[in-house]
């Protein structure tokens, strides 16, 4: 059954891209997980931190570069915001309330709060999805500047992206130039949502991961492997007529898939185990 939060992100992400509201639909994503969370209060403390940015006397800063620096420093030194290197898969780095409260988070929700305390400030900061790893970056007229959230604001050469790439994947993945290239509001909140199932996924929290699979598939409804991941859920969690709804979609859109065997058998059992509940 939809949830509440569920038709709320429902209602954000129907809207054209550039009108969603990156900030509120990031914490939309936290409201099946904190069903009292009061979003205006965190929409509230994100123009706080704006304005306390502009208050300071060396503001307006003279150049983008200029004003990156100084977002840096209020944002990673003044206010302490960090990366949780020490535990980087903890679920609260992936809510953006937990990031306001704790002061930590992982790249991209860092980097969504850097965007949209940027934005607040006239600046044009756009995210960027590198393969395992998720920056942003601030463009003027034709400069793109490359920042790194989750190391305290580091600013990037090309150059330091490729090396950190070819650190993290070796040979399996060549690094190209449209790896730096801007994603939309839609690409971040769906990756953001894959790396909370992954996180829910690994822990065994199968309804959770549930939660997030019905967001996912509302911002991508073409993904057959996300139907085929929440049917496995589903059974998991003994829910078997969604289970077997979701194979069947499945099997629809992938009818050439890899494993369907198995699937047939799993799709098996959930029917005899419905059965007998009848």
């Amino acid at each position: 059954m939809r949830t509440l939060a569920a038709e709320l992100f429902k209602e954000m992400i129907a809207r054209p891209d550039e009108q969603v509201d990156l900030a509120s639909a990031t914490l939309l994503i936290a409201l099946d997980e904190y069903p009292a969370l009061d979003i205006q209060k965190y929409l509230r403390e994100i123009d706080d931190l704006a304005s306390a940015v502009q208050s300071e006397a060396d503001w307006p800063a003279e150049n983008t570069r200029g004003a990156i620096e100084k977002l840096n420093r209020f944002l990673f030194r003044t206010k302490g915001f960090r990366g949780n290197h020490a535990d980087y898969y903890d679920p609260r780095n992936s809510y953006l309330n937990e990031v306001l409260e704790r002061r930590l988070g992982i790249p991209i929700t860092l980097s969504v709060l850097f965007m949209e305390v940027g934005r607040r400030l006239g600046l044009r900061v756009e995210g960027v999805g590198m393969p395992g790893h998720f920056i942003v970056k601030c463009v003027e007229n034709d400069r793109e500047i490359l920042v790194d959230p989750f190391t305290q604001g580091e600013i990037l050469l090309e150059a330091e992206c490729r090396r950190r790439m070819e650190q993290q994947f070796g040979a399996s993945l060549r690094f190209d130039r449209s790896f730096l290239d801007s994603v939309n509001k839609h690409q971040i909140l769906t990756r953001m949502l894959r790396n909370l199932k992954g996180i829910y996924w690994e822990r065994g929290e199968f309804r959770k991961a549930v939660g997030v699979l019905d967001k996912i598939l509302l911002l991508n409804p073409e993904g057959s492997s996300e139907f085929r991941d929440r049917a496995t859920a589903h059974f998991k969690l003994s829910n078997f007529s969604l289970a077997l709804a979701d194979w069947v979609r499945y099997l629809e859109m992938e009818p050439q898939a890899k494993g369907i065997e198995e699937i047939k058998r799993q799709m098996n059992i959930a029917g005899r185990l419905l059965a007998l509940r009848n």
